[in-house]
């Protein structure tokens, strides 16, 4: 029997003082070599934490595991493998699909018998508890914290720690000045990032942050999502402000009258969904007037100061028309047959449902027989009820896509931007190419280089296409 050992650690100095990566192998290799099995191979995630199944080795084992290399996984504490109830179920069915056993050395577990299962999913149970446990306790030291006037975390631009507390650097804060200044007369974040040289994001970062009035502001809740800036609450720090809280108040009334103008006027259609896979975070949108037209593209900028960044480029037309052309294939029906047949066929499943009753009641079959054969049937029962839905709502779905497909060139950008997001999952540009996820389902790759013929054709055919920015209905069929 081949075997393969799993070890992970979260932090460095739980793999000094705690149980080490070293530690773990020597005791795995131990149990291994004394059950009579054969290593296969030792997989080590040194680093990551087990809240999540997001690790290369954990990653590597699985695709192992599903080519069968080896019969049997062992690891030293439940909690190595995840702390995840969810993750931990998923994993253990996805082994016991592949026929591998799974073994907790410290906890003396297997999954070969029914106790064994109920063990490992109270421990796991135990496990996730505690883990939330502890991020209970670091969100309330947080906010210990927080009340006291320390901040948690990186210090902001314009500050720096030192041993008696966080001080001004005043070179860093002129400059801090001078954006509230620039925004507080109107200008945009694209408008101050030209006058600056930092991009629209170190921008917005810097007037968004209350940290520069002396206080400290909790922006998010205990599950991590954003506080509305309204909602925010304040606390006074320890640390002297660069701005006054007036200053602050006035830029952002600014940024919010800007905002409701330019959220109506300029809404994007792929905000969030276009992913750069090399500096691993999503494209920014922008704008700029050309002419007498406004241009609307997507750029890799840095989100941190002195970052760098590709600085990729997608032009938003282009790359509309390039998806617009393939709704249709994405979601293209095939008409099913009109089979008469079928309906007999269900009748004379629902006829040998009945018969298997009969024979398991009587005892002429056995019950793992009689559960493999109602399994079968059920199974093509549903086949043959799925072709009935299927038949008797086709009509009804192309009909709907059609509607879709012929108004897009008269919806409005929020719209637009609504459709593209229920329709798309990702979008990840690389140098060469682009790949589309699609929420139905499937993924559409092409060229880099096809945005630019198509904007070519865009350019060239300007005057054809619909003044609402959409594309000509007869580019569109279902």
């Amino acid at each position: 029997m081949k075997a393969a050992i799993y070890t992970r650690v979260s932090t460095p100095d739980q793999a000094v003082n705690g149980e080490s990566l070293d530690m773990q192998k020597e005791r795995l290799i131990e149990y291994v070599k004394n059950h009579g099995w054969e290593l296969y191979k030792a997989y080590e995630d040194g680093g990551f934490s087990g809240k999540n199944v997001n690790r290369p080795a954990f990653q590597k084992m699985m695709k192992d595991a599903e080519a069968k290399k080896f019969d049997v996984l062992v690891v030293y504490k439940i909690d190595r493998l995840s702390r995840s109830v969810l993750d931990f179920h998923t994993t253990m069915q996805f082994l016991e699909k592949q026929g591998i056993s799974f073994v907790s050395v410290t906890q003396q577990f297997d999954t070969t018998n029914s106790m064994g299962r109920l063990m490992l999913n109270i421990l796991v149970d135990f496990a996730n508890f505690e883990r939330e446990i502890n991020v209970d306790r670091s969100i309330d030291s947080y906010l210990q914290r927080l009340h006291k006037g320390i901040p948690s975390g990186a210090i902001p631009y314009g500050y720096r720690r030192e041993e008696d507390g966080i001080v001004i650097v005043e070179s860093e804060a002129t400059f801090v000045r001078e954006l509230f200044s620039l925004a507080l007369q109107g200008l945009s974040t694209n408008e101050i990032s030209k006058k600056t040289g930092l991009t629209p994001y170190h921008v917005r970062s810097i007037i968004t942050n209350p940290f520069y009035t002396g206080y400290l502001a909790r922006r998010r809740d205990r599950f991590d999502k954003r506080i509305k800036e309204n909602a925010w609450e304040w606390y006074q720090g320890q640390h002297k402000p660069i701005i006054s809280v007036e200053l602050f108040q006035q830029v952002a009334q600014k940024r919010q009258s800007k905002a409701r103008v330019a959220n109506t006027k300029y809404k994007a259609f792929f905000s969030h969904l276009i992913y750069c896979p090399k500096c691993k975070h999503n494209l920014s949108f922008h704008t700029r007037t050309k002419k007498t037209k406004i241009v609307f593209y997507y750029r890799c900028d840095p989100i941190k100061i002195d970052e760098k960044s590709c600085g990729q480029y997608l032009r938003e037309e282009p790359l509309e028309m390039i998806l617009s052309r393939q709704i249709d294939k994405v979601f293209k029906l095939q008409k099913p047959e009109n089979n008469e047949k079928d309906d007999d066929s269900i009748i004379m499943v629902d006829r040998k449902i009945k018969r298997l009753v009969r024979l398991a009641e009587e005892e002429d079959i056995t019950v793992e027989e009689f559960k493999q054969r109602i399994e079968e049937l059920k199974k093509q029962k549903a086949l043959l009820l799925a072709k009935q839905i299927t038949k008797l709502d086709y009509s009804k779905i192309s009909e709907k896509l059609k509607t879709i497909v012929s108004i897009y060139p008269y919806m409005t950008r929020e719209e637009k931007s609504r459709l593209w997001h229920l329709l798309i999952i990702r979008i990840e540009a690389g140098k060469s190419l682009v790949s589309v996820y699609w929420r139905g389902g499937g993924k559409y790759t092409f060229r880099r280089d096809r945005l630019a013929k198509n904007l070519e054709v865009l350019n060239t055919k300007g005057r054809s296409m619909v003044a609402a920015g959409g594309f000509e209905p007869s580019t569109l069929r279902v």
